[in-house]
């Protein structure tokens, strides 16, 4: 008896895929401004572009995580208390972690 082999299942559509269309904008604009940021050290002397390459790629990273958590499914949760992030800070903000009472006191 042959074993056929599925592929596994799509992705399901989420309320979050236009966030995840977002972060993505958001990382490639984030990753030419750091490539860009980079250019400029190279003639600048000293380095006045250093604390805005640090920014940008802790932004980075910020929208990595929040694209790890669409893909796990807790894109919208709080990281620390589990409350739903309104709608309206993810808008504002798409790669927020945590919900504003959190934020401020993590």
């Amino acid at each position: 008896m042959a074993t056929t082999l599925l592929a596994p299942p799509a992705p399901a559509l989420t309320a979050f895929e236009p966030f995840r269309a977002l972060l993505r904008t958001e990382r490639a604009d984030c990753a030419h401004q750091c490539e860009l940021a980079l250019a400029e050290t190279a003639t600048s002397v000293p380095d006045p572009v250093a604390v805005s390459r640090a920014a940008l790629s802790r932004r980075i990273e910020e929208i990595d995580a929040a694209l790890d958590r669409i893909a796990a499914g807790t894109y919208g949760s709080c990281v620390h208390c589990g409350a739903a992030i309104p709608v309206e800070r993810l808008e504002f903000r798409p790669f927020a972690a945590g919900c504003v009472s959190c934020q401020e006191t993590h």
